[in-house]
């Protein structure tokens, strides 16, 4: 999902979790609400300005709009709510249960890649082929591209003079070890790069291309899953702690949910897919402020989100919900899920620095029936916010080759359709 991100500032994120993978369970964490802290709704959230055109559309927050709001965390940790309650609040009849992570943790950088690059910052990396190994010397840019040799497909190696230090064929691992060494690898080989220091980025060239991973393993007393989560860009490290240590665990209950039988690994994308992985580039701003992000993932380690059955939840969250999150059956349809229901968190949204409380959107009724599909229309609604009538969807009445129509769509649909930025909105 696209939205807006920085990593001092306003990194943002969504995560869609999955399937479950094999962890080993412990006693169940108690929740208690903090003494301090505000329920989480009650507050007025105000409308955005009136937009021009005849069909008027007002909205709240970014992102997909179910489970933990990001800023409604940040909100409530600002009012005093622990962690806890917040996590209880958004996923209300969930707990926290702590589970051994100890998988390795796979990150899929490209798939069909012509070129990639990989520059060793701070030292030196050793590179591997199935018989051979070399060293790339700390500072150099050496790339990796589509090469084939007496009509044998495979990626050479090229060092920073463009002389071909290693070659491998289709389907053999060439990888770069650089366990505590940052490095910058350029997947696609373009000006885009992941900055991290663990562990191993590796090579293969298969029919689409060059496909690059970067692999995490424990080591030095840390698991790969306490590593990844210290390089997650998710929200600013800036933010108060009790939110950090929210974000935290959802982020976990996401990535134990990833879990591959086959290799041995929770295996995921690095961004905005899955989760935004920044690695190096979040580790060394959150020790320039104070560490808070660290200790977060330390306080909170092991512990994940269950449902009722001792399962690991669907920890869906994103950036804000504007006052209010959604039920799975007004976004997605087909099913619902118990602990992903309306909450009213608008006394929490207030108290935070949320850019994209209220927005309103306008446009012309011909533009909106093009939009659904209709050659004119005659009627449109969605209910209110939290009521149960929501879980309706958004009915448009119209025209289409003549003959009356009434068509409905889900609030992602609708959404999509219409290029806002969540699907919590109403007419006006």
């Amino acid at each position: 999902m696209r939205r807006p991100r920085s990593i001092a500032l306003t990194v943002l994120g969504t995560a869609f979790a999955v399937l479950a993978g094999p962890t080993v369970a412990h006693a169940a964490v108690p929740v208690t609400a903090s003494k301090s802290c505000p329920s989480p709704g009650g507050a007025t959230i105000s409308k955005a300005s009136v937009p021009s055109g005849a069909v008027k559309i007002y909205g709240g927050g970014w992102g997909h709009g179910m489970g933990m709001s990001q800023y409604g965390a940040q909100g409530a940790a600002k009012l005093g709510c622990d962690y806890k309650t917040i996590l209880k609040t958004y996923y209300y009849d969930a707990s926290l249960s702590k589970k051994n992570l100890n998988a390795p943790v796979v990150l899929n950088l490209a798939s069909g890649a012509t070129t990639s690059k990989l520059q060793a910052e701070t030292g030196t990396v050793k590179w591997a082929g199935p018989t051979r190994s070399v060293v790339q010397p700390k500072g150099s840019t050496w790339l990796v591209r589509n090469y084939s040799i007496k009509g044998n497909p495979g990626i050479a190696l090229f060092d920073q003079d463009g002389k071909r230090r290693m070659f491998v064929q289709s389907a053999a691992v060439l990888s770069a070890s650089h366990t505590g060494k940052v490095v910058n690898v350029y997947p696609y080989g373009g000006s885009s790069a992941l900055s991290t220091r663990y562990d191993t980025a590796s090579y293969v060239r298969s029919g689409s291309g060059i496909k690059v991973t970067e692999t995490i393993k424990a080591s030095g007393g840390q698991t790969a899953v306490q590593k990844y989560l210290m390089g997650l860009g998710e929200v600013p490290v800036s933010w108060p702690i009790e939110a950090l240590k929210a974000q935290t665990v959802a982020a976990r209950t996401f990535l134990s949910t990833k879990y591959n039988a086959s290799a041995d690994a929770y295996v995921l994308s690095s961004g905005t897919a899955d989760q935004v992985y920044k690695g190096y580039a979040v580790e060394s701003v959150d020790e320039k402020n104070g560490g808070n992000w660290r200790k977060a993932v330390l306080a909170t380690d092991d512990q994940v989100i269950v449902d009722k059955a001792g399962r690991t939840i669907e920890a869906l969250y994103s950036s804000s919900m504007g006052g209010y999150t959604e039920n799975r059956e007004y976004v997605w349809g087909k099913y619902e899920i118990s602990y992903l229901k309306p909450v009213d968190d608008s006394r929490w949204d207030a108290a935070s620095s949320n850019p994209y409380r209220s927005w309103s959107v306008g446009m012309t009724k011909a533009a909106f029936a093009k939009k659904f599909g209709f050659d004119s229309v005659s009627s449109y609604s969605v209910a209110a916010r939290g009521s149960a009538k929501r879980l309706d969807g958004v009915k448009i009445t119209g025209k289409v080759a003549g003959r009356k129509v009434t068509k409905t769509f889900t609030g992602a649909d609708a959404r999509y359709r219409l290029g806002l930025r969540s699907p919590g909105f109403t007419f006006g």
